[in-house]
């Protein structure tokens, strides 16, 4: 069970930049059980807690460890949510694929959604990861991620992905801080270039 309620078995798949609301969303599913699947966290805990020991020749260690706990997780009848930014179809379409494969071979509906978070200016994006978990990294360094997100994020086509359905993770601040919840709803505006 997750924040979307109590349907098991499913595959959340997070979508949206840097220091946009994905760990609260993660935080917020684990607590009511979800499995998360982080990339960074996998890297570190097979380095020690270094992620700068991180080694492209050990991707496939690293993606396959990722896809042993989504496939067992579902298979387990498990809330699976992929916290990552997801910015592409092809990211994307990676985990969709593995529900197609267990589908295949096991006769229960395995739901796919996309929660996609807020896409703001990327200086806020930059400064919010600076300011409150920069991982060793300048707001400058950040920036650069957060402009580079916005070079290669692709829309999300749903039919095509395989993503049975699409929700909003939004913030609102105020001056208890910022809260958050889902919505079917999107932004008017977008800040990832065109």
């Amino acid at each position: 069970m997750t924040i979307l309620g109590k349907i098991m078995s499913k595959l959340e798949i997070l979508c949206g930049p840097i220091a946009s609301g994905k760990s609260t969303y993660c935080k917020q599913a684990a607590e009511q059980g979800a499995i998360i699947v982080n990339d960074d966290a996998i890297v570190m805990a097979l380095h020690g807690g270094n992620y700068k020991l991180y080694n492209e020749k050990l991707k496939p260690i690293y993606k396959g460890i990722e896809d042993f706990i989504i496939r067992t997780s579902l298979l387990l009848g498990q809330t699976v949510v992929v916290d990552r930014p997801n910015l592409k179809r092809k990211t994307r379409q990676r985990y969709t694929k593995l529900v197609v494969q267990l589908k295949k071979y096991h006769s229960f509906k395995i739901p796919v959604y996309l929660i996609v978070t807020d896409k703001e200016d990327p200086s806020i994006h930059a400064e919010r990861r600076a300011k409150y978990d920069n991982r060793g990294m300048s707001y400058k360094e950040w920036l650069e991620v957060t402009h580079r997100h916005n070079k290669i994020y692709e829309p999300p086509d749903l039919a095509l992905e395989r993503i049975d359905y699409m929700f909003y993770w939004r913030a609102i601040a105020d001056s208890n801080g910022s809260k958050f919840f889902l919505t079917n709803f999107p932004r008017s505006e977008s800040h990832y270039e065109s």
